[in-house]
């Protein structure tokens, strides 16, 4: 006997990307996009059919402290008329550092009813791609890291926590160990 064919019921898509703009900034532009594979609810716009959210935001961040300079947001699909109400407030962004206590100030600024889940949910999925995308800017990526520079990585994940093999190797300086325990190039 055959499965039926699955369907699923709701599909949330996030894409960030990062441009380096000037010497000292970054622009990160994040795009949240929610389908209903099966149907939107009777109450909302069928257009288009199965898209309930279409939302992008970018934020201008400035390094080296990650203080965001500048946020702006659209939403080409949303399911209510209110919904665009939460654009605004976006500028509330302007000031924040996303190197510290990043997700604690948008969830005070942005949480529950203060204002779009959609638009918090992308928000904070835009902090990680600013921190990965910094080294890629702005430090020479061919140099080995060094615990003085980079030591903003301990703690972000059990594979760089404090007590961790990676950090020992990072403040030993040991470029070689750090390589030795690279996953790329190596199967799955």
């Amino acid at each position: 006997m055959t499965e039926p064919q699955k369907l699923p019921l709701h599909v949330r898509a996030i894409r960030a990307e990062a441009w380096k703009v000037s010497e000292t900034e970054l622009d990160v532009t994040g795009h949240l996009v929610d389908d209903r594979p099966q149907g939107v609810p009777a109450w909302f716009d069928p257009t288009p059919a199965s898209t309930i959210h279409d939302m992008r935001l970018t934020i201008r961040v400035r390094y080296p402290d990650l203080v965001i300079t500048r946020a702006s947001g659209s939403m080409a699909t949303h399911p209510y008329t209110l919904c665009p109400d939460a654009l605004p407030p976006l500028e509330r962004l302007v000031g924040l550092s996303v190197a510290q206590g990043f997700t604690r100030a948008v969830n005070e600024r942005f949480g529950r009813r203060l204002g779009c889940a959609h638009l918090t949910a992308l928000i904070q999925a835009l902090g990680p791609v600013v921190r990965q995308a910094v080294g890629a800017a702005f430090r020479d990526e061919r140099q080995p890291p060094r615990a003085d520079r980079d030591a903003w990585w301990v703690d972000t994940c059990q594979a760089w926590r404090a007590d961790g093999p990676l950090h020992a190797r990072l403040v030993a300086g040991d470029v070689e160990g750090l390589k030795a325990l690279s996953a790329r190039g190596r199967p799955a």
